[in-house]
């Protein structure tokens, strides 16, 4: 490929509300995207010290998330007190020349910005709005049991919606596979299933597939394949 043919040279910021780099998502997710696409990441722990992670710590009946440490540990954090941290850290992104920013996750608020932003909450929940339409019931996965009462999409879809639950931060492999095995076999009435947390990996979509012997979708892999094209 000459050079006047070449892709002009893409950035792209990723932000994730645990620690950077995410190296379990974002190798995969830039290979869709690219050669011709810089990735940078950031992480809303990443300049925190114990005592201010400590002050993230999930509050008795609210709402959780459970997010990656760099390390390849897990840490459950308070809904309202980490958003508000990540909304932080991206607006000192904002403005550094990024064509795009996108934060790692799924079912949280974000803050509007000068820089065009995707939301993909808003591209996985569409797309499990457009598929169900002539759908019985919509599996959906999420990491927490505790996660499974609160959870909602952007917009209800037009059939059921059957929810289970599987840590893709295990760090036990057998525990982890038992997981998503019984995760699986749960949802195996669906239609199909979407891996609704974008710490979910392609191995851990195989296992839920094979268990529940559904179509069964990867929450950053539709987030990926649409930043390519805007990417292109």
């Amino acid at each position: 490929m000459t050079s006047a043919t070449a892709p002009r040279a893409r950035r792209i910021a990723f932000f994730t509300i645990g620690e950077s780099p995410r190296s379990d998502v974002v190798p995969a997710m830039s290979a869709l995207l690219g050669a011709h696409v810089h990735v940078d990441e950031f992480g809303a722990l990443d300049a925190l010290d114990a005592e201010q992670r400590a002050a993230l710590a999930p509050r008795a009946g609210a709402h959780r998330f459970a997010t990656r440490l760099r390390d390849g540990g897990s840490i459950t954090l308070d809904k309202e007190a980490t958003e508000a941290r990540l909304a932080q850290v991206m607006r000192e992104a904002d403005g550094a020349g990024y064509d795009l920013l996108v934060p790692l996750c799924t079912g949280t608020a974000l803050p509007r910005l000068k820089t065009f932003m995707i939301e993909p909450q808003q591209l996985v929940d569409q797309t499990m709005l457009a598929l169900s339409r002539h759908a019985h019931t919509v599996g959906a996965l999420v990491p927490l049991q505790d996660q499974l009462a609160t959870f909602h999409l952007a917009e209800p879809l037009d059939c059921a919606l059957k929810l289970d639950h599987a840590s893709p931060y295990e760090t036990q492999p057998d525990a982890a596979a038992e997981a998503f095995a019984r995760a699986g076999r749960a949802l195996s009435d669906c239609d199909f299933i979407v891996m609704h947390c974008m710490g979910y990996t392609h191995a851990m979509r195989e296992q839920v597939a094979h268990a529940s012997g559904r179509p069964t979708l990867l929450s950053n892999h539709i987030v990926a394949l649409a930043l390519a094209q805007l990417l292109a």
